[in-house]
């Protein structure tokens, strides 16, 4: 019950970071499907359409199993094939006939099968090479889901098919989708194998002396992956750079993409349950993505080691001040040709005492756009300030108190030695007199 809980309230916590921020144009996609428009930086949502509601994601599935494979396994590893790796597909299920005891296959084979081609045997081959069985695997995959922030996705197997009583409870949404395809490609083993049109590298093995070229099963790969869009009457180009596409006759046509243009604004959309056939699936997304590079623009907010603000030194007599800088780049979604209604949350030490480290973090400023968290940067000590400045105060009071000792406690001790001296001699004198009179 308490596990619950911790996920409600997490899920309500990333569901207001990714809050949309789009405007109020629409793309013509039907209303009935789903799917979302995030920028894979910062995760801000800038389009969305029934984005949680819950739908079979067929193998758009694997893009979990591949993350998992590449933190859990080593690449050069050897995978065993089982018996029921190879059958365990589904009807239908995409495949390349690998066979049972097929040697010679590694991991980074399988990764690379799996995501260009969709073949289901391989994420099945992935699975139970790290985690013995599929049901175990499936364990580690929501677990990781939970981490990643997609707390509506339920997974029931590695590869997404969906044809049994069990697996029709194997579920996800578009905005989850997004999610973990945006914690995917920061893996750059997975980023380098999603972008191949092509995969030639499998090798020879005891049942296969050579293999067919496996051409990716997502067409916006296919021939060019550039695509043109134009803002304000001048045209430019985006690149689509992954990610995976899925289809099963119960989950409809799935893609979920990422895309980049020149000035490197990264794009992820994810399309789910397209029922009108498969180029639809990729005609919407092209759309989407035009969309948002026609809307959209990454605006530098701060640039490292800019001067943020000043704060006091406590303990400085002379009123000196710190200068805090940013410690990296931050940039951020804005719209394009309107206002972007940027503003920050400083959580900053308003002064601070010496000493001070060059480096030292002295709070933090937070950049909302319309209400909405979009980052957050740290601001640090731009200089060090070795000894504390009251040091230097007790410097002065004791010069001070020198000065004052010379001046009036230094006569005085002079008048009073001399006073002393001459009470002396006087007394002396008047001794010598008294006995001159008495003789």
């Amino acid at each position: 019950m308490k596990k619950r809980i911790v996920f409600f309230l997490q899920a309500c916590i990333i569901m207001a970071s990714l809050k949309s921020v789009a405007f109020s144009q629409q793309v013509n996609i039907p209303s009935s499907y789903s799917y979302i428009l995030m920028d894979s930086k910062t995760g801000q949502v800038l389009l969305e359409n029934n984005a949680d509601v819950k739908l079979r994601p067929a193998s758009t599935t694997k893009i979990m199993t591949a993350i998992l494979a590449v933190e859990n396994g080593k690449l050069d590893s050897i995978m065993d094939v089982s018996q029921n790796a190879v059958y365990d597909i589904g009807p239908g299920g995409m495949n390349i006939g690998i066979m049972a005891g097929e040697s010679n296959l590694t991991l980074a084979n399988m990764i690379n099968v799996m995501l260009i081609r969709s073949a289901n045997e391989t994420a099945n081959i992935i699975a139970e090479n790290i985690s013995g069985s599929n049901k175990e695997f499936a364990k580690k995959m929501n677990e990781k889901a939970r981490e990643i922030g997609a707390f509506n996705t339920n997974f029931v197997n590695p590869c997404g098919k969906d044809d049994t009583k069990e697996e029709a409870n194997h579920l996800s949404t578009a905005r989850d989708m997004a999610l973990i395809a945006r914690y995917a490609m920061t893996k750059p083993e997975i980023r380098e194998i999603v972008t191949k049109e092509y995969y030639n590298d499998l090798p020879a093995t005891n049942k296969h002396q050579k293999w067919d070229p496996l051409r990716s099963t997502n067409k916006l790969l296919w021939y060019s992956n550039k695509y043109p869009y134009t803002i304000n009457g001048e045209k430019y180009e985006y690149e689509v750079n992954g990610i995976k596409t899925g289809y099963t006759s119960a989950a409809g046509n799935n893609l979920v993409s990422s895309a980049v243009n020149s000035e490197g604004l990264e794009l992820i959309a994810a399309v789910m349950h397209v029922t009108e056939g498969n180029n639809k699936v990729f005609a919407y997304t092209k759309e989407i993505f035009k969309y948002g590079f026609e809307h959209f623009a990454n605006k530098k907010i701060v640039s490292s080691n800019e001067v943020l603000k000043s704060i006091p030194i406590e303990n400085s007599t002379s009123n000196e001040k710190l200068d805090l800088i940013a410690e990296t780049d931050f940039s951020s979604i804005v719209p394009i040709n309107s206002p972007d209604d940027i503003t920050k949350d400083e959580q900053i030490q308003l002064s601070v005492k010496a000493p001070v480290k060059k480096g030292d973090k002295l709070g933090f400023i937070e950049y909302k756009q319309n209400g909405v968290s979009v980052g957050k940067v740290n601001v640090l000590a731009a200089r060090s300030i070795e000894n504390p400045l009251v040091v230097n105060q007790e410097s002065e009071e004791v010069k001070k108190s020198d000065s004052a000792v010379k001046k009036i406690i230094l006569p005085l001790a002079i008048l009073c030695v001399s006073f002393m001296l001459l009470r002396f001699v006087m007394r002396r004198i008047s001794r010598r007199a008294r006995r001159m009179n008495s003789l």
